[in-house]
């Protein structure tokens, strides 16, 4: 019995020993007088640009109205959050949907601007709150309002 415990710990250690003996990196495995080759890494994504990014610093959202719909992202702010979404683009102008969200309550405008190099800015006010934007709200067709915790 003690010979076949011995038996099994010695092939256990042998095993542990070749498989923790096996050459680390890349190199050791190379025919020598070869070089490694390099690998280029996988872009997920790589030919979609994002058409919103935030400034942390600034507090500012922007939204590039140059960069072709369906874009969607929301931007978790202190009491709330805001959430952009392009719908389309034709005539010169863009169709996007604004939801400012704070502790439940919602409402989400569907706002027309023109296609432009300047971006679109939506500032968060310094109570973590959405604030002001860089065009006129009240242009802007109120699609629905409600609160995410209560029922519909």
């Amino acid at each position: 019995m003690i010979r076949r415990i011995a038996r099994f710990i010695l092939m256990l250690l042998g095993s542990g020993l070749a498989i923790g003996c096996a050459p680390s990196s890349d190199d050791a495995t190379l025919i020598p007088g070869s070089s490694p080759q390099q690998v280029e890494p996988v872009v997920v994504a790589a030919t979609t640009d994002s058409a919103m990014r935030l400034d942390k610093e600034e507090r500012i959202i922007y939204l590039d109205s140059r960069i072709p719909p369906p874009q969607n992202q929301r931007f978790d702010i202190g009491l709330g959050s805001i959430t952009i979404e392009t719908l389309h683009s034709k005539n010169g102008e863009l169709t996007f949907h604004y939801t400012p969200e704070v502790e439940g309550g919602f409402t989400v405008y569907e706002c027309t601007v023109p296609i432009s190099d300047k971006p679109v800015e939506f500032t968060i006010a310094p109570d973590s709150t959405p604030g002001e934007t860089s065009f006129d709200l009240s242009s802007c067709k109120v699609i629905r309002t409600g609160n995410l915790h209560l029922p519909p």
